[in-house]
Formats: C-alpha cells, structure tokens, sequence
C-alpha cells in the first residue's frame, strides 16, 4: 500500500477509480472545487492511483520556499493577468511529454461561479487529449475518477455533458458549488 493510500485511510478517505488503466496523456477537471483542502485529498488520491498530476496555479503562490515545493509536486505557474497563452504553453508540455497528466479546477476558484472557464477544453482539444472527469466528494470522503470523455468539440455542449456527472457529489461547502438548471433536465 502506498504512502498515498495509507494516508487517505488514516484520515477515512476513499479513492474511487471507475476507469482502470488510464490514459498516458488527459486532462483530469477535478470538481466541486469549495475548499483549500480540495487540492490535498484530490493530490493525494490521484497518487494513490499511481498518477503523477500536474496542476495549473497562479504564479503568486510561487514565493520562496513553497516554490519550490509547488513545483516538486507538479505545480504549473500562471499569470493571470497577462495576456500571454497558457494554453500553447500547456499544450507543448503535451507535446514534449510521453507521459502527461494536467489536472485542472474549471471552476478556477472556490467561490461560487455561474459559469466554468473553457481553457480545459481548449487545452484538451489542442493537445488532442481525452478530458477524464475527476471528483471530490465529502459526503462520503471519496475521491477519483468516473469517466473519460471525448471532446465532441464544442465546448459549451461539452462542458453542460460534463457538468452533468456532478450532480451525485457534494463539495466540502456545497453552497459554493453551482450547476445550472439544464444539468438536470
């Protein structure tokens, strides 16, 4: 048993992998995103997996010592607020790598949003990568993977198919975590 595995079992957690054998290359979007500790039990059961995850986050976190840290663990600086590509940037990684794994928040906060961001999708399809729809679920300590979904290309259509997987899981502050109406019709 893994250090992962052990430490998700001390603390009562459970990984559930509904794929099996995962793909080399995938973009993992891990919801419902509402808390700080997503990141820890959605790293540490995507370890238990024998995944080695990256991860998209702003370049602020990237201060010295945790830097250093960020970056070990597989951490992808971001600037927010320039107008730079991070998808090209992103997309090369893919492209340069045998073997890469991006997980990514849509929801790119823990507030409560009305609307994902697309980059997953525009990441995916670029580096023409299957998206596989990851979870965190509190209610009943559980975190994995459910699903790999291709990209039928329209990222509106895609992300409503892929939002509807999350109706059945609950987010540390479900308050926070919103799917519109048509995701349950």
């Amino acid at each position: 048993m893994s250090i992962a595995n052990q430490i998700l079992k001390l603390l009562g957690w459970k990984v559930d992998n509904r794929i099996g054998d995962l793909p080399l290359k995938a973009v993992i979007i891990a919801a419902p995103h509402t808390s700080i500790w997503d990141f820890f039990y959605g790293y540490t059961s995507f370890r238990a997996m024998g995944l080695k995850v990256k991860f998209l986050i702003k370049k602020e976190a990237f201060f010295f010592p945790f830097g250093i840290l960020l970056r070990n663990l597989g951490g992808i600086p971001v600037n927010r607020f320039s107008k730079n590509s991070v998808v090209e940037d992103v997309v090369k990684q893919f492209n340069d790598s045998e073997r890469m794994v991006l997980t990514i928040t849509p929801e790119a906060t823990r507030e409560k949003v009305k609307r994902w961001k697309n980059g997953y999708h525009r990441i995916a399809a670029a580096a023409n990568v299957p998206v596989i729809i990851g979870f965190i679920d509190y209610k009943i300590k559980t975190a994995g993977v459910i699903k790999v979904y291709e990209l039928q290309g329209d990222s509106n259509f895609d992300t409503l198919q892929i939002m509807k997987y999350y109706t059945e899981f609950e987010g540390k502050f479900p308050e926070n975590f919103y799917l519109p109406p048509e995701v349950y019709s």
